[in-house]
């Protein structure tokens, strides 16, 4: 084999590496894709209940102390959720943008190669080095969403078992032509 197609062989590997931290930021943005796609149908589905909940307090004047439960609930949860959103969305830009930084770094080992500008050098280590760096960022910020995750759900249960015990611990109200036998 001579030189030269070894040469070409080492720099057709060396464009192609970073398509291995492209294809693994394309499973890592399928998921991010899911992840909001839930998030915001989420949002939807508790600011639609929260409607509900408003458009009941304007007609009746006032909740009873489930409902009120549980509208402080929604607002705790979608404040949460918005948050959550707003990390995933994070997240799936730097994911987006490592992924430009990784077709960048392909072109600038085939342009340092092809045109053998000493400029060039160091260029694609700096764009892999980068693509890195976004994906590290946004893998913090799915940490992140995470942990707030955890937090939504505590709200939810601990809604639900206020209203339980909220309903277990009313007094129980006479029948109608009942009287109290207090």
């Amino acid at each position: 084999m001579d030189q030269m197609s070894l040469t070409v062989t080492q720099v057709i590997q060396a464009i192609l590496a970073p398509a291995v931290m492209i294809s693994s930021s394309g499973l890592f943005f399928l998921g991010l894709n899911a992840r909001q796609s839930s998030l915001l149908n989420r949002i939807r589905l508790l600011n639609n209940e929260r409607r509900i909940l408003s458009r009941e307090l304007m007609h009746q004047g006032q909740f009873d102390s489930g409902e009120d439960i549980r509208f402080l609930s929604l607002e705790h949860q979608l404040n949460n959720l918005l948050r959550r959103a707003w990390y995933v969305r994070n997240s799936t830009l730097c994911d987006t943008l490592a992924v430009v930084f990784f077709v960048l770094t392909s072109f600038a080992i085939a342009l340092h190669f092809f045109m053998g500008i000493t400029l060039l050098e160091r260029v694609p280590i700096f764009l892999f080095i980068t693509g890195m760096f976004l994906v590290l960022v946004g893998v913090i910020c799915l940490a992140i969403d995470e942990l707030i995750a955890y937090s939504v759900i505590l709200l939810e249960v601990q809604d639900k078992q206020s209203i339980m015990v909220d309903f277990f611990a009313r007094p129980n109200d006479p029948k109608p032509g009942e009287q109290s036998k207090t």
